[in-house]
């Protein structure tokens, strides 16, 4: 069986290739680290209506059309000329090694690329750095394909960009090309911040649930800040305490947002909170950050 990086597990884990649904699984914890995967190795074909040679042939392996721009140049024609463009060559693979820094699925990473391509071509972003235009495109291929990562993480991996210049190109971007930049759900976060502060199952297991919860709720927070106030929440009936301090830096926002934001969700812990988890008498008692 392969292994693989899971970013759930933190390390490399044996992995299930699910060919007919197109999903690559961690055999530990069950996360889906890629879909849409395709089976890479070399396929048969066969000439059934030859008869000189019924020997099947092999044909040759899949093809990324996506990168194979790396390779190749460009051909613009104008009036009575061809221009060869260069093409995007270091940008592409510094998106590669940005997005291996954040454990991202190959999709991503294509998609990401696609971007920048045409980022590329247009201008959009001209004037700015390099790193915050790959960064702002790393960013869009995350919502789009909803793994999404926040601005810190992305980041972090472009050597220091700071965040305002990244969203400075996204907004760029989003001028010029058809992309979606919807606003992240907090779930799609959970199990990465709770891998960082090392919550069981059943712990990350309440914390899912109670999120899902507090969307019929008129809570009106960042995602962010949202999440954060339930991993307090669920760590307060937990055996294993984790100070708030470090809470906060595994969601990215600071410890006065997860006070307030507990404020604001305090109210609804009962309705919240899964009954399976914790008792009533306990949720009461959580103490306030």
């Amino acid at each position: 069986m392969a292994t693989n990086f899971c970013i759930n597990c933190q390390r490399n884990t044996e992995i299930i290739l699910d060919y007919s649904a197109g999903y690559k699984i961690c055999s530990e914890c069950g996360l889906v680290l890629e879909f849409n995967h395709i089976d890479e190795t070399l396929e048969w074909r066969s000439l059934p209506d030859s008869n000189e040679n019924r020997d099947r042939n092999r044909v040759l392996s899949r093809e990324n059309p996506v990168l194979e721009i790396e390779n190749n140049p460009t051909y613009i024609s104008k009036p009575n000329d061809s221009t060869i463009v260069k093409t995007p060559k270091k940008g592409l693979k510094l998106i590669r090694v940005m997005a291996e820094r954040l454990g991202l699925v190959t999709a991503i990473k294509d998609r990401a690329c696609e971007i920048y391509n045409k980022v590329d071509v247009l201008k959009t972003c001209r004037g700015r750095s390099t790193n915050s235009i790959l960064a702002a495109c790393l960013f869009i291929a995350c919502r789009e394909i909803r793994l999404s990562r926040t601005l810190e993480e992305v980041s972090v991996v472009a050597d220091g960009v700071s965040k305002k210049d990244i969203n400075r190109a996204i907004e760029a971007i989003k001028k010029q090309l058809e992309v979606e930049t919807r606003t992240v759900q907090p779930g799609e976060l959970v199990r990465r911040f709770c891998s960082k502060l090392r919550m069981g199952n059943q712990a990350i297991k309440a914390v899912q649930e109670a999120v899902q919860r507090t969307e019929e709720l008129d809570i009106r927070r960042s995602p962010n800040s949202v999440l954060a106030a339930i991993i307090y929440m669920v760590i307060q009936l937990s055996h294993d305490q984790v100070p708030v301090r470090d809470i906060a830096i595994a969601t990215e926002v600071t410890e006065l947002t997860i006070r307030k934001s507990y404020k604001d969700i305090s109210p609804y812990a009962l309705m919240v909170i899964p009954d399976w988890y914790a008792t009533e008498e306990k949720i009461q008692k959580i103490p306030i950050p």
